[in-house]
Order: structure tokens, then sequence, then C-alpha cells
């Protein structure tokens, strides 16, 4: 498990499928690229926000879209990439993202098998509903490679991984 000050981990690949215009479409598909944390963090200030799972009723009705809709808001204040994870595959992130009306201002990647997240000490075992492992619902903030906000949520609800409060802690 890790904490704020540490180095975020890079040795798993996450994949997201980029959005395009001519890819605009909820059915449109292309083939997912990697999300290589190795080259994307150095420099960099990114965003993490995970979630349990793609199309699900909290996730997309309350913790997503204020990312979505307030994405200019992180991007002021100097946030390079906000990555949306989840362990659902590339397909069903870039479907679920332009269900949301997302573009390319957000990037909607998987955490294969959760790996990430399991690094991160965040994962949620749904295994006796038939879901088997999933990120848990965390967010955590990655400026230069060091993790300066991490926090996983505590109960069911969108408190400490939220829009405002991920926005409060970009100082």
């Amino acid at each position: 498990m890790v904490s704020v000050g540490d180095s975020f981990p890079t040795d798993v690949k996450l994949q997201y499928i980029p959005w395009s215009e001519e890819n605009a479409g909820v059915l449109a598909c292309s083939i997912p690229i990697p999300y290589d944390l190795e080259k994307k963090l150095p420099g960099r200030t990114v965003v993490f926000v995970a979630v349990p799972g793609a199309f699900t009723p909290t996730c997309t009705a309350n913790h997503i879209p204020p990312f979505v809709e307030k994405i200019g808001e992180l991007k002021a204040k100097g946030v390079d990439d906000v990555v949306i994870l989840s362990a659902n595959d590339a397909f069903v992130q870039a479907a679920w993202g332009k269900a949301l009306g997302a573009k390319d201002e957000l990037i909607f990647a998987s955490d294969p098998l959760a790996s990430l997240s399991a690094e991160l000490g965040f994962t949620l075992d749904l295994s006796s509903n038939g879901f088997g492992i999933r990120t848990g619902r965390y967010a955590a903030i990655v400026k230069d490679g060091k993790i300066t906000y991490l926090s996983q949520e505590p109960g069911a609800g969108v408190t400490v991984s939220g829009f405002d409060t991920v926005l409060a802690a970009l100082n």
C-alpha cells in the first residue's frame, strides 16, 4: 500500500481508447492503446478517479458527471490528464465515457484485473455478487510522479473521491 508522498506505481499498463470525431458514436469501436504511466507522469499533474464499474448507478449518476461537466476547472488548476479508472475493459470504458458526454478531455481507462488498484491497496471484492475483484472508489492526484492526494471512499457514497474534494486538493 502506498501513501501521500510516495511514488505512484508505474509498472501497470492501463489501456484506453482515445476519443475522436470518427469514433464518437457509443457503438463505434477502435483499438485500445496503453496509457503508459512511466511516460505520462513525469513533469505532469494527473488526477485518477476510480470506480467499481462503468454504467453502474452511483458511478454514472453521481460520481463521474461532475468531472465531465467541470473538467475546465481542473485544467485551470494545471491538471494535464484526468483518468477515470475501472476494471472494466477499454471498450466498455470508452462507451461509458461517450454515453456521459465526455470527449477528449478525460481518459476513460481500464485497470486490467484491478492491478493498479491492488498496488494502491484499493480493490473491492464483489465476487459474492458475481462481479469479481474491482477497483475501489478512490481518487489520487499525482504531480511529477509523486502522490499528493490519495483517498478511498469509506462507505457507499461519494465524498473523498468526488469532484469538489479533488478540486480543493489541487493546491
